[in-house]
């Protein structure tokens, strides 16, 4: 369960009287009347509060004592009708423990007829501990628990704002990311640390109409501040393009049949068949029911690797044809590689001294190989990668490629959104791994101390991160490649931000490695059990909460914010284009247009919004010159 308003940590701010009651005999029922006069603040790292601390943990309104204590669980006999009244579900509360306060929320409230008292359930958070004079610190979990009958005391309204407040102060400026407030507008700015946020992968979970995107354009506003932000957006649906007009993202595209004409543009994207490791050629070369599919990988592998090396040994480029591989990003024609498959299909090898003419190792086995080739090149669905520009073959067109996705601090944002929504859904999991991959890959080979770390979000990440046992090759391929960067893009700054509306058909390899999480309503029970697999033990119980969050209310879990924080997420000035359409407006204020329908299906049929807008206007023009 989650505090409404929340609590975070390491308070260097806290009034130095703060753990006093924690001396006293935590069996005195009577209330504390002591008010602590704040005592000299210490220097922080962060920026200074004005502030008042607020008062000692155990001068709260005192709820009642505990009865029952377990690892996990505490229960808590409310003392009174006016705690009944206080006391809900959701509430942070501060219970004496050793020389410090276990810090709790109530996750149940239950009235016993028998004893005619309600006894609330409360779920451990973490423990606060004093400083001799002024400060102290918070950690999650506790080695310390209450005693029986200790004291429960209930922390809210000002006090809970002022001690966000000075938990805030440890945070320093260049670390600090505002999310939004506690207890709506009104409440203290919730700050999360943007360095621990980053460090080892996040998720942004929850329903459709949650407020995911609007999660997401937050935090890419709020990182479009910083001079060399570096993000790589993964835009299934296009909803981000007006942050490119707003100036904080730069958005690009996967080449199309529409783009066949353009060559190399500033915003277009091409993954040429020379990037590929073997393995993902073969994704799309060879079918694995061939009886010569064997055959064939092995023939790809050994001319492709011939084709680079003979390129560069051509340009004098000894020392790296020497080092070259099959799976080096280096450019060759595929029409070359089709000749060399005609040339060896029907290959023949003389024996001698006999003169006995018997077939060439690859004899009859590459037709069908060279036929998949020539319908893919032919296929538009694959123009980004079988069709690409001629500046593509130039050797120099790789490092530019990489500037394109991975340059910040220059003229253009380093925020950078890729719309793969015009892309078939078929070859969604080959371009997001091949993204993924490439940047990766570039990443380890920077030098060290020149590396700009680099954040990937994955939107709406089920589509292709799921936990698949169909055994799509294509699937698993690209799940391995975001496995990879999960497990070790830390040591070379690459991190996800995995965002989806299903988390329970989420890759778990990925989502494990996640340590922190922005948690949006969810309200089905699949998404629930693992919401509760994913989180750190001792806030399992924050699974119980989510369905009860409005849009735009999140729950944020992790090293950034190591306890649960329920909050209102600032609206970002330039939101996604992902509004939730009113139907029953739409339907009875909006009539049909024909002209849209038109153009609809124009693209459907050209695969092309652009196409179709341009075939639109052509026939618009025609018409109104027939008429003139």
């Amino acid at each position: 369960m989650i505090t409404t308003d929340a609590v975070t940590m390491n308070t260097d701010q806290v009034s130095g009287a703060i753990g006093a009651r924690a001396a006293q005999d935590l069996r005195d029922p009577g209330p504390a009347s002591r008010i602590v006069e704040p005592a000299a603040p210490m220097a922080h790292r962060g920026a200074p509060s004005d502030v008042t601390p607020p008062r000692s943990l155990d001068e709260g309104p005192l709820l009642g004592r505990v009865t029952s204590v377990s690892a996990g669980r505490l229960l808590v006999t409310l003392t009174d009708d006016e705690a009944v009244q206080r006391a809900t579900v959701s509430s942070l509360v501060a219970l004496p423990a050793g020389d410090g306060f276990l810090m709790g929320v109530i996750d149940a409230l239950a009235y016993s007829e028998t004893s005619d008292r309600v006894t609330a359930q409360l779920m451990p958070v973490g423990a606060f501990h004093p400083a001799p004079e002024v400060g102290g610190t918070f950690r999650v979990g506790a080695a310390d628990q209450p005693r029986i009958h200790a004291g429960c005391y209930l922390v809210e309204g000002e006090d809970l704002r002022r001690l966000m407040t000075c938990i805030a102060d440890d945070v320093s400026h260049e670390e600090r990311l505002v999310l939004g407030r506690y207890g709506g507008r009104d409440g203290a700015e919730v700050i999360a640390n943007g360095n621990r946020m980053f460090q080892r992968h996040l998720a942004i979970l929850g329903n459709s109409g949650a407020g995911k995107s609007w999660a997401v354009a937050l935090l890419l506003e709020r990182a479009a501040r910083l001079r060399n932000a570096s993000l790589i957006v993964l835009d299934l649906h296009g909803e981000y393009g007006p942050l490119a007009g707003g100036g904080i993202a730069t958005r690009l595209r996967v080449g199309g049949p529409s783009d066949l004409d353009k060559g190399a543009c500033d915003d277009l994207i091409y993954l040429p068949y020379w990037l590929f490791e073997i393995e993902e050629l073969a994704l799309i070369l060879l079918n694995a029911d061939d009886p010569h599919a064997a055959d064939q990988r092995l023939w790809l592998t050994q001319r492709i690797e011939a084709m680079k090396r003979g390129r560069l040994a051509g340009a004098g480029n000894y020392e790296l044809a020497s080092t070259a591989t099959v799976d080096s990003p280096l450019p060759y024609r595929i029409e070359d590689l089709v000749a060399a498959a005609e040339r060896d299909d029907v290959a023949v090898i003389v024996v001698q001294p006999s003169g006995k003419v018997v077939p060439g190792p690859y004899s009859g086995k590459l037709r069908s190989l060279i036929n998949r080739i020539e319908a893919r090149c032919a296929d538009p669905r694959y123009t980004f990668i079988f069709r690409p520009p001629m500046e593509s073959y130039d050797p120099d067109w790789l490092p530019l490629m990489a500037l394109m996705l991975l340059d910040a601090g220059g003229k253009t944002p380093g925020i950078k959104t890729i719309d793969l929504s015009e892309l078939p859904t078929a070859l969604v999991p080959l371009v997001t791994g091949l993204i993924a991959r490439l940047t990766y890959d570039i990443q380890f080979w920077t030098e060290a101390d020149k590396r700009t770390p680099v954040c990937i979000v994955c939107d709406e990440a089920h589509v292709y991160l799921r936990e698949t046992e169909d055994g799509s090759p294509v699937y698993d391929w690209a799940m391995r490649r975001f496995e990879t960067i999960a497990k070790e893009g830390r040591k070379y700054g690459v991190c996800l931000a995995v965002v989806s509306q299903r988390p329970s058909e989420l890759n778990r390899t990925v989502l494990s490695q996640c340590n922190n999480f922005m948690i949006l309503r969810l309200s089905n029970d699949p998404d629930h059990e693992a919401i509760v697999q994913l989180v750190p033990g001792a806030f399992a119980g924050v699974a119980d909460l989510l369905p009860t969050l409005d849009v735009g209310e999140a729950v944020v879990i992790g090293d950034a914010v190591p306890l649960p924080v329920r909050i209102k997420l600032d609206k970002a000035t330039h939101g996604p284009d992902s509004r939730t359409i009113p139907y029953w407006s739409l339907w009875a204020n909006q009539p049909t247009s024909p002209e849209a329908i038109s153009l609809g299906a124009s693209a459907l049929r050209a695969q092309s919004r652009t196409l179709a807008r341009a075939e639109m206007t052509a026939k618009s023009a025609e018409a109104a010159a027939a008429t003139d």
